[in-house]
């Protein structure tokens, strides 16, 4: 068996992270980006790792916990470490997410960033993690039986709680809890596809800090909030329908966006403008998509995620790798409409969001949803809508 092969193995039958660390410094570097994503954990630095490593032996596994509670499960193989994890012994409600920022004096503004990080954390029990790796280690060296010593090294602890100068646990609470229920609100209507009401939710997300709290986490710390906001809403839009594939497409975006952010004010932004569009894809998928085979599924979701791009039925074609022919004759079975018709209600249904959230005139409209002729574009809208589009927003304007 390879090296790789036997990452692969480990991976699937855990469900969990696992790397290999060879002798390039660049390896611990890269290992603790994935499992410290955020900087919150002393013991899973480059620095820890690198150090601890130092010490490991042969022929033994280790299980270390760190301060959060966080665990990883490490071993030599060959010339390198296998890392697994990081993993949780149990699942973690929000009370002792709370507590346990509060032991270890984390600013109550990292309490999504923290959420998030254990939402991504796989439940695994070090007994069952041991069992498994041994036997993929006999894989490994064909079949030779080989006995490891097990060591479990602890930072965590559960103290009383500890006191945060100037702010009481209760107060912490407060407004942990106060940000939840903010929270709460607004993924369900990122997946319920509730475009119009989301901006309301978003504006009291930042109000709550509004007044210069380190509650305001959107503007103080808008690339670990979106780290936070990027986890939860992945979870939520699979949850309602969209293909993992499609939602990845769009965090891949927003998440290079943000890194090329060069002011507090572009990334805000951006996060308002991720939130957005997670909606809007959800919504459409909601609107258009019925019940229908995988295939049709990808074809729709990529119509509603580039709607505004130059999409003709060829062009489709080939990105699928089937003929135009077969293309439309499928579409029109499962989805029951054509090709182009899908294409025009999915635009036209986000140039009524442009007409009547923005003040963005008709023909720019018309270009937002791709359209670069005007006067076609009110022509589809029309067959649509039945009316023109500046007659729609003057209906809108008199409600």
């Amino acid at each position: 068996m390879k090296l790789n092969t036997f990452i692969m193995l480990l991976r699937d039958l855990l469900s969990c992270g696992v790397y290999f660390v060879g002798d390039k410094e660049s390896d611990v570097v890269s290992v603790a980006e994935k499992i410290n994503p955020n900087g919150l954990s002393e013991e899973y630095t480059q620095a820890g790792i690198s150090s601890f490593i130092s010490e490991m032996k042969d022929s033994t596994f280790y299980e270390i916990i760190n301060a959060l509670g966080e665990r990883l499960f490490m071993f030599r193989l060959d010339e390198g470490v296998v890392i697994i994890g990081p993993y949780l012994k149990r699942t973690i409600d929000d009370k002792e997410i709370a507590r346990r920022m509060l032991n270890n004096k984390v600013p109550s503004q990292f309490f999504n960033v923290l959420k998030s990080q254990y939402l991504e954390c796989a439940i695994l029990d070090s007994y069952n993690i041991r069992n498994t790796v041994s036997s993929c280690i006999s894989a490994y060296h064909e079949g030779e039986i080989r006995s490891y010593e097990y060591i479990k090294i602890n930072h965590f602890e559960t103290p009383s709680l500890i006191s945060v100068p100037n702010e009481s646990s209760d107060k912490l609470y407060e407004h942990i809890y106060k940000k939840y229920e903010i929270e709460n609100d607004l993924l369900y209507k990122i997946e319920h596809g509730l475009v119009d009401e989301l901006q309301e939710s978003a504006h009291n997300m930042a109000a709550l800090g509004a007044s210069g709290s380190e509650f305001d986490y959107f503007s103080q710390h808008p690339k670990e909030a979106m780290a936070s906001l990027r986890a939860m809403v992945r979870v939520v839009a699979v949850r309602a329908g969209l293909s993992i594939v499609t939602v990845d497409e769009i965090l891949s975006k927003y998440t290079n966006l943000m890194r090329e952010a060069k002011t507090t004010a572009e990334s805000v932004k951006l996060i308002e403008a991720f939130q957005i569009e997670m909606t809007q894809a959800i919504r459409d998928y909601r609107l258009h998509v019925p019940q229908c085979s995988p295939f049709m599924k990808r074809v729709t979701e990529y119509i509603i995620l580039n709607y505004n791009t130059d999409l003709t039925l060829s062009g489709l074609a080939d990105r699928f790798r089937i003929s135009p022919s077969y293309l439309s004759h499928t579409f029109k079975r499962e989805m029951d409409k054509g090709v182009q018709e899908f294409i025009e209600e999915i635009r036209i249904s986000n140039a009524c969001h442009f007409i009547e959230n923005t003040d963005m005139s008709i023909s720019q409209v018309g270009y937002a949803v791709g359209y670069l002729d005007s006067n076609y574009f009110t022509k589809v809208f029309k067959k649509i809508k039945k009316m023109t589009p500046r007659e729609y927003r003057e209906n809108v304007s008199q409600q």
